[in-house]
């Protein structure tokens, strides 16, 4: 009987409310498993025939021993999604990449931790985005949830310019427009399992501090789809499961805000009919050689 490893972290950042049925559902479709914290350095991860990377949140501030994992662990068994991708996602540039490819996404500059401040200044001086929203959003460029996530409004950008002095001056930032749609109609997060984009919910919008808030959100819409799909044929190897998360600008248009291919959350508490095809995928992966 194959065994995968469901990877989370020791000390979860918040809790996962697809755990138990990750589990269930990847028993259900004939496998062994279990959870394995990625940070536990006891855990001997050859008895694996895959791990399957699920909630191990805590990698952006452990950013550099969670790489050495990945090449440590590449050499006793599979991993997925495949190690270049994680290694290519961790780090949100990649999202310039996708504009170089000609994936729409939401206008988005990385500001670096060479001259940070004047960066910034610059950018903004430029009516950086060319939307008539005032406010701007500033993330870590290696993050998860809504870590260190924060907007300002161009008018008190010395708000900005001391959240970047006090959070890591040293670190990438991503500077983005706040896009006031998602005040209206939310996020889109488009679920793909098993090369199927199976279902999507609508996330409100979340910063530092707050709950993650979803609605049923139905099938993925086919200008979604239309995208997702440019954005996924960016990655450099495979994909087992992944996430895209759209916005809409002033005119509609949809726009990828982020391609989330390490630990997205899959929301199969909210589509219990997307739970056998994750476990079947996980399976399926696991026997295919």
């Amino acid at each position: 009987m194959p065994e995968i490893g469901l990877v989370t972290c020791q000390n979860l950042p918040e809790p996962d409310a697809d755990e138990d049925i990750q589990l269930e559902a990847i028993k259900a479709a004939g496998a062994k498993t279990e959870l394995v914290a990625w940070d536990d350095p006891d855990q001997d991860l050859s008895k694996y025939d895959i791990v399957v990377l699920r909630s191990c949140w805590n990698y952006p501030w452990k950013e550099q021993e969670f790489r050495e994992w990945l090449n440590k662990t590449e050499s006793t068994t599979r991993i997925f999604n495949a190690p270049e991708v994680v290694r290519w996602n961790i780090h949100k540039g990649y999202l310039l990449e996708l504009e170089k490819a000609g994936v729409p996404i939401v206008p988005t500059r990385v500001v670096s931790g060479d001259q940070p401040h004047a960066q910034l200044d610059t950018l903004l001086e430029s009516n950086f985005g060319e939307l008539s929203e005032s406010r701007f959003v500033l993330k870590p460029a290696v993050s998860a949830g809504s870590w260190l996530t924060y907007f300002f409004d161009k008018a008190d950008s010395d708000d900005a310019h001391n959240f970047i002095e006090k959070e890591g001056a040293q670190r990438d930032w991503l500077l983005q427009p706040y896009m006031k749609s998602v005040d209206d109609g939310g996020e889109r997060a488009n679920v793909f399992i098993g090369g199927v984009w199976s279902h999507c919910v609508v996330k409100s919008p979340r910063f530092v501090g707050q709950e993650e808030s979803v609605e049923i959100g139905g099938t993925v819409l086919p200008e979604d789809r239309q995208i997702g799909n440019l954005a996924m044929a960016c990655a450099p190897g495979e994909i087992l499961y992944g996430r895209v998360d759209t916005v809409r600008d002033e005119t509609g248009r949809p726009l990828v805000a982020e391609l989330e291919l390490i630990e997205p959350s899959l929301f199969l508490l909210q589509y219990p009919s997307a739970r056998t095809l994750f476990g079947e995928s996980c399976v399926k992966a696991c026997l295919k050689t």
